[in-house]
């Protein structure tokens, strides 16, 4: 099944060469995740201060190139502790059952000069949905931003229950910065 994410940007800076490779702990203060999601008629913003990516991008040789993310749950902050420690129980995320959430791509194409595709499992809760989003990819001399934008239905991965005062839908922004090794 595929869900085709409305509003998705990845950004990628390469370096002079078409190919780049690396890993990041996100630990630093230049890469986020970051959602919002109305609640009760008021966006709830929030962050996964713990995840890693892990891409190898070669315009040269898209097969195999890939982009690759795992998020800790546990690290979810919604500046409230009270709706943390909730967002953590089984009616929402089940960190206890599932403590990751996983984007593993499976097919990046070209489409035109720095216009890509890519298509990938997002996993959440257990639930695995095919995604299929565009990337923009531009080189640079120094490494890699990526930035993301784009929105995925909670309900589709069982996150929320049938809450009637939380929206569907979830806004998700990604800024993954890493420099050439």
């Amino acid at each position: 099944m595929f869900i085709r994410l409305k509003y998705i940007v990845f950004i990628f800076i390469f370096s002079s060469f078409t190919s780049f490779s690396q890993e990041l702990v996100q630990n630093n203060k230049t890469s986020s995740i970051a959602f919002k999601i109305r609640n009760l008629g008021f966006n709830v913003a929030g962050n996964f201060y713990d995840f890693k990516v892990l891409t190898n991008f070669n315009s040269k040789d898209l097969k195999a190139s890939f982009l690759n993310a795992e998020i800790s749950v546990k690290s979810i902050f919604t500046d409230s502790k009270a709706r943390d420690k909730h967002l953590l129980e089984s009616d929402y995320f089940d960190v206890e059952k599932y403590p990751k959430i996983v984007f593993k791509s499976l097919q990046i194409e070209q489409e035109n000069n720095a216009k890509y595709n890519i298509k990938g499992i997002l996993t959440i809760k257990g639930v695995d949905k095919l995604v299929e989003a565009p990337l923009d990819i531009n080189a640079s001399k120094n490494g890699i931003t990526i930035t993301a934008n784009f929105s995925v239905n909670r309900k589709d991965f069982d996150v929320g229950g049938s809450s009637f005062v939380l929206s569907k839908v979830v806004n998700i922004k990604m800024i993954y910065v890493g420099n050439k090794n």
